[in-house]
């Protein structure tokens, strides 16, 4: 995908643009960068100055830290359609985590000073990208409360419930792989499998590979803290 047309639909159809006006997201992609990175390439790492943000056009991207001693701490892994890196609109002078491509990925970069040049002419713009910025609080604060407040099968219920949209999918597949999850989840891959196996036992859950069905909706429900 790098035609403009395909590139201003992939917008419009992304939450964090919708509402933008036809001349507003041409201008957009007017200072957009095409970025495509390989599976496993880093994007940036922790540190590094931060020159702009990043719109997901296709694949998968992990952001994460690293302990002193080398442990890895997932914070969020996006898919298409999501953003990340917006921290340098709040005055970040560097990435505060690192960037790496979970899947072959294609991105749009968004030049930090091209961007402010185009938020003072459309302040409707401005209102729409605080509005990400609130929502990205939101869900940071969940995940601190997930990791800090739930046990390890309560995190992992709490995600698969997210996953059905609030008990209204049966079925659907896991995105990223089991590894990920468990770092996602900041539990041990050895764990989470056990726990995948309790609720295969308790005959809540049917999993295939990555698909996952769910066989008991209200039960799973239940779980929730």
């Amino acid at each position: 995908m790098s035609s403009q047309s395909e590139l201003e639909k992939a917008l419009k159809e992304s939450p964090y643009f919708q509402g933008l006006s036809q001349e507003l997201l041409s201008a957009l992609c007017q200072i957009l960068v095409l970025k495509r990175l390989s599976k496993g390439e880093h994007l940036f790492f922790e540190g590094e100055k931060a020159l702009g943000f990043y719109f997901i056009v296709d694949g998968m991207m992990k952001l994460y830290k690293l302990s002193p001693k080398g442990k890895e701490s997932v914070i969020h892994i996006f898919g298409p359609g999501e953003i990340f890196a917006e921290v340098v609109l709040a005055g970040s002078e560097a990435y505060p985590v690192n960037a790496q491509a979970l899947t072959d990925a294609t991105l749009a970069f968004f030049p930090k000073a091209n961007l402010l040049n185009l938020l003072k002419r459309n302040p409707d713009f401005g209102l729409n990208l605080i509005g990400l910025l609130c929502v990205r609080l939101k869900s940071l604060l969940k995940t601190i409360e997930n990791l800090t407040l739930k046990e390890a099968g309560e995190r992992l219920i709490a995600y698969l419930w997210e996953l059905t949209e609030e008990g209204k999918k049966e079925e659907f597949t896991l995105s990223i792989p089991k590894s990920q999850l468990a770092l996602l989840l900041g539990i041990t891959p050895e764990t989470l499998s056990r726990i995948f196996q309790r609720l295969k036992e308790e005959d809540i859950i049917g999993v295939e590979g990555k698909r996952v069905r769910i066989k008991d909706m209200a039960k799973l429900r239940s779980l929730l803290s």
